[in-house]
């Protein structure tokens, strides 16, 4: 009887370890989605010069190039640590079945 209880919490702390993962997988989207549309609204605004993050100006043609690849680099960076924190987290739950 206490072997079927065992089971049933570590059923049951899987489970609430998947929702809380995906809870935060949604949250972080949703930030991420929320980011773009600030810095897409920010582009579309009709403002001249603007300033970078570093706190440079911006002239309208000269600097698109590399504020477009700047933008670029930053999202595959994004996305490169979405992938490891998956890869973590799902390395983390095979070597706690393991040990369980």
């Amino acid at each position: 009887m206490d072997g079927k209880r065992n089971n049933a919490t570590i059923t049951e702390k899987n489970m609430e370890s998947a929702a809380a993962t995906k809870i935060q997988a949604s949250f972080r989207g949703y930030q991420v989605r929320k980011q773009l549309k600030t810095k897409s609204d920010i582009k579309n605004s009709k403002r001249s010069p603007r300033r970078k993050s570093s706190g440079k100006l911006i002239e309208s043609g000269k600097m698109m190039k590399r504020d477009t690849s700047e933008l670029e680099e930053r999202s595959a960076t994004k996305i490169q640590a979405g992938i490891r924190g998956f890869l973590v987290r799902r390395r983390h739950q095979k070597n706690s079945k393991k040990h369980d």
